[in-house]
């Protein structure tokens, strides 16, 4: 079942399935969303067997990652084209679970695949009631519970500082935004080296600023329906907020 309170949808995961029930609850928060409703969303759940499971873990970014067969469940969030669904820049989603058990620090992590794609970590972060783990983006489709059996913090965070340079390589932002956010980045990267984790996150949140200041003017920001735009501010902010989680944990949060 899914509800639309304002900006924010909702929605009821129940499955019945062997080893289950699985529930969970998915909420959605979308900035100016035009055509918000149930049917524009796209909202689908499975719960996977032992062969989807493998075929998940397969698709996972690293060793020591894995679907936890406590919650094989593999959410889709596919809005129709012809619906027309549009939003500005990120999108906020949690994703909470009492199949699962939170033990600080929690091993568990939300990840997000394009349909059929690799999975990247999107988590900003995770939290008991359960397990509820959120994440920003700016696109969709498919999103899993991951356990993350090293916890590796610098490592990861080393690869997503590389995944946001990466996304930051695009010939859509405009110069004066790209150097700003670089800039950003360089000085997050520069303090996390010497172990000034606050400082670094200081920079992050500065590369968000400036990501939504300029947004439309120098980076695209709006997600719609029909696949055809390129929302990077999204992007950038859901990838921003990943490095502040992986910043947070190794200054011991």
């Amino acid at each position: 079942m899914v509800t639309i309170t304002g900006d924010t949808a909702r929605a009821d995961i129940n499955l019945a399935a062997p080893g289950g029930p699985y529930t969970a609850e998915l909420v959605i928060e979308f900035r100016d969303p035009v055509n918000l409703t149930p049917a524009c969303l796209g909202i689908s759940a499975t719960a996977l067997d032992a062969a989807g499971i493998a075929a998940v873990n397969a698709r996972l970014p690293g060793p020591g990652l894995a679907i936890d067969p406590a919650f094989p469940v593999l959410v889709t969030v596919e809005p129709p084209p012809a619906c027309g669904l549009s939003f500005r820049g990120e999108y906020r989603l949690s994703l909470r679970t009492t199949n699962l058990v939170f033990v600080a620090p929690s091993a568990y992590r939300l990840y997000k695949a394009p349909v059929g794609g690799s999975f990247a970590d999107l988590t900003a972060a995770v939290e008991s009631g359960s397990v509820r783990a959120r994440g920003n983006s700016g696109s969709f489709s498919e999103f899993a519970f991951v356990r993350d059996a090293t916890q590796d913090y610098a490592t990861q965070l080393q690869a997503a500082y590389l995944a946001l340079e990466e996304r930051l390589d695009d010939p859509e932002i405009g110069v004066t935004a790209m150097t700003t956010l670089l800039n950003d980045l360089d000085a997050s990267q520069a303090a996390a080296a010497v172990g000034d984790y606050p400082a670094a996150i200081a920079a992050m949140l500065r590369l968000d600023g400036h990501a939504q200041a300029f947004s439309d003017d120098g980076v695209p920001g709006r997600w719609r329906a029909q696949r055809d735009l390129d929302n990077i501010e999204g992007d950038l902010l859901g990838r921003s907020a990943n490095v502040r989680f992986l910043l947070g944990r190794l200054d011991g949060d």
